[in-house]
């Protein structure tokens, strides 16, 4: 199983703190023939949030799946949003993470992950009319639309649809990522972690030195009011007091 962190920052501000932190893996399922080759394949990408929201949704476990069977159609059919070759839907949960092309991610893992079968039928994504609506039927278009996958649109407000027919190869994968994300190897953010928990170790001892020093000052005032007035009025008047004297 394939495991990684995506870090997401905002889309309009790529050097801002981090909008969300994600523990990604790949689960893949491979049934092969006689022969060797893969009959069917299912992927699940799960995701799950440990940072940046503080909230329940730490707590949940979301996925993306896709499939291949190689006995539908003549090359075989993959879906790009179930583990069904005829069927699927994808959501980006929970709504708080949209906008920041963290959809766009996973559905770019699932589109380099089809173009290993060439040859194999896309099952059309239909898009549904009470889905289109506002900016929210821009975003979802072209969600699908990077990755060259075109629609016959039932009129001209793009707000319903079906994919044309189309091969795997003909998708699009992404040539770079994005400036706001950021893939990490699990090990490297697990050595992150730890240098920054031992940094915040190293500060919160030094906070506590310092308050150790304070309070051992305040006892030493507390028990000798008189002697720490002394001290305090010669180390700042010594110079006068000093002068006084001389020309006493």
């Amino acid at each position: 199983m394939k495991s990684y962190i995506l870090i997401a920052r905002p889309r309009l501000n790529p050097t801002g703190k981090p909008v969300v932190k994600l523990l990604i893996q790949h689960q893949e399922t491979l049934s092969k023939g006689t022969n060797g080759l893969v009959e069917e394949a299912i992927l699940l990408i799960r995701y799950r949030i440990i940072g940046g929201i503080l909230s329940d949704y730490q707590k949940q476990t979301y996925e993306f799946p896709a499939c291949y069977v190689s006995y539908y159609g003549d090359n075989g059919t993959i879906s790009l949003t179930g583990s069904s070759p005829l069927e699927g839907a994808v959501y980006l949960d929970p709504d708080c993470i949209r906008g920041n092309r963290v959809g766009s991610f996973l559905m770019n893992q699932i589109v380099q992950w089809a173009t290993q079968w060439p040859k194999a039928d896309i099952n059309p994504i239909e898009l549904s009319a009470y889905q289109g609506h506002g900016e929210h039927k821009c975003r979802r278009n072209r969600f699908y639309e990077q990755f060259g996958i075109k629609f016959d649109y039932i009129d001209n407000t793009h707000s319903a649809g079906m994919g044309r027919p189309m091969q795997a190869g003909s998708l699009i994968p992404w040539t770079k990522l994005p400036d706001n994300l950021t893939v990490i190897g699990l090990d490297d953010y697990l050595d992150e972690q730890k240098n920054t928990l031992f940094s915040t170790q190293l500060d919160l001892m030094a906070e506590q030195k310092h308050s150790n020093l304070l309070q051992a000052e305040l006892s030493k005032i507390s028990n000798s009011p008189f002697c720490f007035a002394i001290k305090t009025i010669w180390k700042n008047y010594s110079h006068i007091i000093g002068g006084v004297l001389l020309h006493r």
